[in-house]
Parts: structure tokens; C-alpha cells; sequence
């Protein structure tokens, strides 16, 4: 395969003038020929808009205000209050994250996020269940409860062509003795769209650290 690789790079202009016709559909070369560009992050909230995004190569398909959930709305947020902005990839989904620490005290912990991206694969790492332009949103609260136990709660929602897919999970945690952790928790989905996915979970472990 390298050698094959190395002989279609390094093949002189001539050669290539006078290769065959492609067999590969039009749109298929056009990528090949020239790829689509990745945008970057340069700014917070506009990155689906049409004037920030390069020029499209012909046959692909440009992503529009239409295509996003909210009927095209503007999601903003402040530059003031932007404690991290960081990238989401995996084989199910990719965006981009923006998060804020919304209190953080000696007991208390609040972080909001907001994530806009596009799903490739549906029934996936708590998403809806089709594919295409998403946007999420991450609520994770936490609380001491005395210097042994804790109380947390997060909540995560996703939206975006195919219904809204809701996941919050409430845990409370006490550690019993230095090496042994009780924990008992409540976790509840739903979706909009596919009612089987609806369902909620409560669990009680105990946990001994050797």
C-alpha cells in the first residue's frame, strides 16, 4: 500500500495529465481534489453563521440556519464569563463545548456548558436518536453534606432534528469508614421521540478500597 502511495505522489505532471478518467462519482473527486476546510473556534456563539464559514467546493452541501434546532436562533455567550472552551469528538457525535464555573465555594460546586456540534450516530453517548446539527446543554451541581458525604446531581439534554433526549442522575455519597463508600443514586431518561428509550434506574453499592 506505501509503495502504491509513494508512486501517486511522486508521478510526474505528465503522467497524471494522461491517467484515465475516475470512476468515482463527482462529488466523491471534488472532495479528493479539494477537501473541505475545518473552521476555528475564533469566535463564541457564531460559528454556523454563513459569512464566517469558507467558500463551499461545488457539490457539497453547506450546513444553514435551517438545519439547526431553535429555528435558527443565535446562541450567545459572554466573553467575560467563559472559563473553558475546548472541542467534542468521537465516533458518535463532534461540536465544540463552551462552559462556564458558576459558583464554586468550600461546599458548593455549579459548572453550566453548552455544546454546539452535529451527530453521526444516533442512540449514542446520551443523544437523540437520529443524526445531524445538535445542540446540548450540561448542568453538573455538587454539595457537601458534612465533611463525609456529598450530594451531586447532573443533567444533560440534547436537541436537535429528530426530538429532545433529557439524562439527569442524582447520587448521594458517604464514606462510612477511610475505606468504605456508600453510595445510592436515582437516574432518569427520556426521550421525545422513541418512548422505549424512556426509563428510570435507582442503585445502592457499597465500596471497599483494598
Amino acid at each position: 500500500m506505501l509503495p502504491l502511495l509513494w508512486l501517486a505522489l511522486s508521478a510526474p505532471p505528465a503522467i497524471i495529465a494522461n491517467a484515465p478518467v475516475s470512476i468515482l462519482p463527482a462529488e466523491v473527486a471534488q472532495r479528493l481534489v479539494d477537501p473541505p476546510r475545518c473552521l476555528r473556534a475564533s469566535c463564541v456563539g457564531n460559528e454556523w453563521q454563513v459569512e464566517a464559514m469558507p467558500q463551499i467546493p461545488s457539490g457539497q452541501r453547506r450546513v444553514g440556519a435551517d438545519d439547526l434546532p431553535g429555528a435558527g436562533g443565535s446562541l450567545k455567550f459572554s466573553n467575560e464569563r467563559r472559563d473553558w472552551v475546548k472541542a467534542q469528538g468521537s465516533n458518535a457525535r463532534v461540536g465544540m463545548q463552551y462552559g462556564i464555573q458558576a459558583l464554586k465555594t468550600r461546599d458548593t460546586s455549579v459548572r453550566v456548558a453548552v455544546d454546539t456540534g452535529y451527530r453521526m450516530q444516533g442512540y449514542a453517548d446520551d443523544g437523540t436518536a437520529g443524526t445531524g446539527p445538535i445542540l446540548r446543554g450540561q448542568v453538573e451541581w455538587s454539595h457537601a453534606l458534612g465533611t463525609r458525604t456529598r450530594l451531586s446531581q447532573t443533567t444533560k439534554v440534547e436537541t436537535g432534528q429528530s426530538g429532545v433526549y433529557l439524562r439527569n442522575s442524582l447520587l448521594f455519597k458517604t464514606e462510612l469508614m477511610p475505606d468504605l463508600t456508600l453510595s445510592s443514586g436515582v437516574e432518569m431518561r427520556r426521550d421525545s421521540d422513541v418512548r422505549s428509550r424512556n426509563k428510570t434506574d435507582a442503585t445502592l453499592n457499597l465500596k471497599y478500597a483494598f
